[in-house]
């Protein structure tokens, strides 16, 4: 089965026409906007080479719902729970120090990492080595990736502060699915209080592409029952410290219509039996 993310970098795919199709100048004008509005903000700059941006970019996620309070009680929701044994995930979430906070959600990154690709990233191992019941680095691209993961943590009650956030644990879902993923692979990263939040933790000045604007709008539309009551699209940048908050209402002028139609284009273009009639055909009958 094909990902939500590959079929909307792919501009062949049916997947991108249709967004392609469907973008608005209001939408594009909102990307500037967003975009305009990033740009002025300043960078936290990590101190040396990010080897792994996206190993980082997902430590931070878990460091994140660590914030709200959202591992503690819910760590099987996660896609690190896949691989990672609850007693050791306990463990890590003992750390008293920002710094070991760090260290753990790197270690529940590298952990998604061997769900999404199979292979557990070389990280854990050197910070899972225990000296005296402390993870240490050994390695000193680890230690830049911890010291960075260190300084965007720090940054995350200043932002939820700054944005006059009132997100809460009261109901929350953590790497939800939707309906539509039986056609198309894609899970979100959390939606907590009704706001379907995506975080990063990009050096670009201008990082809202087409791209990450659909995705996030893909997740609405694949809520075909509406489950999860979406209210809000969010994109938290933890570099820039800015929180972009867009209420749906102001996103859909027919948010049940566009659900409906996406639907249909949906099953009609990625439905797995035709998948499957189509690798047999090519891989049995020639």
């Amino acid at each position: 089965m094909t990902t939500l993310t590959r079929e909307l970098n792919n501009t062949n795919s049916p997947l991108y026409k249709w967004f392609k199709s469907k973008q608005s100048d209001c939408g594009d004008r909102l990307i500037q906007s967003h975009n305009l509005q990033m740009n002025r903000n300043q960078i936290l700059r990590p101190s040396g080479q990010i080897k792994d941006f996206a190993l980082l970019g997902t430590g931070f996620v878990y460091a994140f719902r660590w914030h709200l309070g959202l591992l503690t009680d819910s760590f099987n929701q996660t896609v690190a729970s896949y691989n990672l044994s609850s007693s050791v995930a306990s463990q890590l979430m003992l750390a008293k120090t920002v710094e070991e906070k760090a260290i753990a959600c790197l270690i529940f990154a590298a952990y998604e990492k061997k769900y999404r690709s199979g292979s557990v990233h070389e990280i854990a191992t050197v910070l899972m080595n225990h000296d005296k019941k402390r993870l240490q680095p050994e390695l000193n691209y680890v230690s830049v990736m911890i010291n960075d993961l260190v300084n965007l943590i720090d940054s995350i009650p200043s932002v939820c502060h700054a944005t006059n956030s009132s997100l809460t644990k009261r109901k929350y879902f953590l790497n939800p699915d939707f309906s539509g993923s039986d056609y198309v692979s894609a899970d979100a990263q959390q939606i907590v209080d009704g706001s379907l939040i995506k975080c990063f933790t990009t050096l670009k000045k201008y990082p809202l592409t087409r791209q990450h604007f659909w995705q996030q709008i893909a997740y609405v539309l694949m809520d075909w029952d509406d489950k999860y009551n979406i209210s809000n699209i969010c994109w938290y940048y933890s570099r820039q410290k800015a929180l972009f908050i867009y209420p749906v209402k102001s996103l859909f002028k027919d948010l049940k219509g566009l659900r409906a139609e996406f639907k249909d284009f949906v099953i009609d273009n990625y439905n797995d039996d035709e998948d499957e009639e189509e690798f047999l055909n090519r891989w049995f009958f020639q």
